[in-house]
Order: structure tokens, then sequence, then C-alpha cells
């Protein structure tokens, strides 16, 4: 009931920052561990230059893009794979969302079912339009209308992907 009392009071419905702030903490440490992951399941020797994967990437983005990518691969996993728990542990989320969106995004070059990629960067998007996502693990509770617009934004986008693949 919250939300349409969001939408109808044009989002200066107060909720609870607490809400959100468990959702950057989840959803920080899920990015850790796939990330983290993603070294073990061959992640690191994706993109080597004598690979398929290399070749792959050759003939869908070109010559000069795919030498872009393979250099700054590696580097990439390397970074947001740092700033993942930084973003679970609150130090400074917002730094830490705008290195781990765009390490998230640079999987839609080689993936060929890129759906939990599309979800992650929604979501995280959601997340830096937020007003107090928190800091550390401490979760405030309370009233507040800093958050109300990245709520309604994160049930908006989780209902429309839930829906759409039943």
């Amino acid at each position: 009931m919250w939300f349409f009392d969001a939408l109808a009071s044009g989002f200066t419905r107060p909720t609870d920052p607490g809400h959100l702030q468990w959702f950057r903490i989840i959803f920080g440490t899920v990015l850790t561990a796939r990330f983290a992951l993603a070294f073990g399941q061959g992640g690191w020797d994706r993109l080597n230059p004598s690979s398929l994967s290399a070749h792959l990437a050759e003939q869908r983005l070109g010559p000069a893009r795919a030498r872009l990518l393979i250099t700054l691969y590696r580097p990439a996993l390397i970074v947001r794979t740092a700033a993942a728990p930084a973003l679970a542990l609150g130090l400074a989320p917002r730094l830490a969302l705008l290195v781990v969106l765009p390490g998230a995004a640079m999987e839609l070059l080689y993936l060929k079912s890129p759906n939990a990629v599309r979800y992650t960067l929604l979501t995280g998007t959601c997340l830096l339009l937020a007003g107090d996502l928190g800091h550390g693990l401490v979760v405030e509770h309370g009233l507040s209308t800093a958050n109300t617009w990245a709520q309604c934004l994160l049930v908006l986008v989780t209902t429309d992907i839930y829906w759409n693949s039943a």
C-alpha cells in the first residue's frame, strides 16, 4: 500500500531508509560473491589475446574496440571486485556503485544471455538515485523522504522483471 501512497503524494511520503540500506548491503554482498566467483569460473582467462573469446569479441566489436576491451578487461575485474565489498560495507557507497556498475556493464560485451547483468544495472541505478545509502553495516531506522523515489523504482523494476518472466 505504501507504494501507491508514495505515488499519490509525489514521492514525498516518508519511508524507512533502513530498507534501502539493507538492500545496499545485500546487493553489495551478492556482487562481491559474483565477481569473486568469476575468477574461478574462467573469468581471468576469458579474453586472453589468442583465445576464442577474444576472437569472438573482435568479430562482434571490431579490432580496435576488441583490443580496448582485452586491455581493460583484467584491471576492470580487479577494480570491480574490490569495489563490491566497499559497497556492501558502506565505504563511500556512491563511489563504489560508480565503479561496480560499469564493471558489471562490461559483461554485456561478452555474455550470451546477460539478463542478470541488466537487472544488476537497473537496480544499481536505482540505488544511485537514493538520497541516503547509509554508511557502514549500521542500518538506520526512522522516517525519511530521502529514499522514497529509489524504493519505488526498485519495487517497480523488480515487479516488472518477475511479471515479464512469468
